[in-house]
């Protein structure tokens, strides 16, 4: 999912495939250039941040290194809170490295051409590092990456696969491993229904990976609940943009198409909101929901709590703060070393109003607020360390 919240901008995915074709042909040529005409650029220096700049130790080592980084960001949405939480991790990450002089920042508007281009400004800009969100086209990013990389910048992809081989198209690629994230919300689920029960599916934009991978892991997990339905299909979920207002459209409609649901698995936390506002709107109880944190759909549950209206809640750490990784990794990288955290890590329930942590609401902070995010480094790399 892109820099900016999963929740109040729609991922949309390009659909006029020639010129996104056209674009990937033409890329090689423009990572020739020595220029970025790209409007959503934003270079700043790395310690405007006003954070520490303190080189960092990470899960078994130093990152920062002797070298001076220029570092490129870059997202495939940038238009919603998830977005602009993730882009708020990787600079304060950023900040602790005091050899990393400048960041440039792009975003791609979940357009292919512009992902594509925006690599090429990164690249064209002397950026040395990149981490990037290639959730814009996906696989279609992927010879812009690699392009990069057979110029020598140190190019770590994270929060949306572009397939390729990492050490050979890019350094690392970091992520949550999101068929596991799928058997956790299934499982949850499962128990919450005694077994059996209509379940609906809500994602983001269709074909992409993070949701094939979250289904398909709550699929394998219903199996051992065979009376668990996945009434959206078992292997494409509802496409709904990642988006508050689309999932609640999209959840009305289901609810007209199937009378009864009872349980919700929604791929974006502030989106089940959406889905909470049409169960109500249709003067139904909602069902258990199974996602990923947000402060708004903490506050729905604890709003909910003693009327009709509650409905039981389990959640999965937003990870922003994997972008704190993948600039370690790229960082060390660009400096000839290794960073040691994990790729890919598998992540437990972060709140269970069922057991353990209860939703976390503070209604004075924005509804895009993830809070895993205020784990302190010690506590994130208990959970990145092999």
């Amino acid at each position: 999912m892109g820099f900016n919240e999963v929740g109040t901008g729609g991922r949309r995915r390009s659909r006029n495939r020639g010129l996104v074709l056209l674009a990937v042909l033409a890329l090689a040529a423009l990572l020739a250039g020595c220029g970025s005409d790209d409007s959503s650029s934003d270079t700043t220096k790395a310690a405007d941040t006003g954070s520490t700049t303190t080189a960092s130790t990470g899960a078994g080592g130093d990152w920062c290194g002797p070298k001076e980084i220029t570092l490129g960001i870059q997202d495939g949405g940038g238009l919603n809170g998830w977005s602009k939480e993730s882009l708020k991790q990787v600079k304060l990450e950023a900040a602790k490295c005091p050899q990393i002089k400048k960041t440039i920042v792009v975003n791609a508007g979940f357009d292919p051409q512009k992902a594509i281009s925006g690599l090429t400004g990164l690249v064209a800009q002397g950026s040395n590092a990149v981490v990037i969100i290639p959730d814009a086209g996906g696989p279609a990013e992927l010879p812009g990456i690699r392009s990069a990389t057979q110029r020598g910048v140190k190019v770590v992809p994270w929060a949306a696969d572009p397939t390729g081989t990492p050490g050979k198209d890019f350094v690392d690629y970091v992520d949550w491993d999101t068929k596991e994230a799928g058997k956790t919300w299934g499982t949850w689920l499962a128990k919450q229904l005694d077994g059996k029960g209509n379940v609906i599916f809500l994602g983001g934009p269709a074909g992409n990976a993070v949701d094939t991978g979250t289904l398909a892991g709550a699929v394998e997990a219903f199996k051992a609940t065979p009376g668990i339905k996945v009434v959206t299909g078992d292997t494409t979920p509802a496409v709904a943009n990642w988006d508050p207002a689309q999932t609640q459209k999209v959840t009305a409609g289901l609810i007209t198409k199937n009378p009864q649901i009872d349980g919700i698995i929604v791929a974006d936390g502030q989106s089940a909101a959406g889905a909470v506002r049409a169960f109500k709107a249709a003067g139904k109880k909602v069902p258990p929901i199974a996602t990923l944190e947000a402060n708004e759909i903490a506050c729905d549950w604890k709003e909910a709590q003693g009327g009709k209206d509650a409905f039981p809640l389990a959640t999965i750490s937003a990870r922003n703060w994997l972008g704190r990784y993948a600039v370690r990794k790229a960082v060390a990288a660009a400096n000839g070393n290794t960073d040691p955290s994990l790729s890919i890590v598998s992540l437990p329930l972060f709140e269970d109003s069922e057991g353990g942590t209860k939703p976390i609401c503070k209604a004075d902070e924005a509804p895009d607020s993830f809070f895993s995010n205020l784990q302190t480094d010690d506590e994130l790399d208990q959970l990145m360390q092999k």
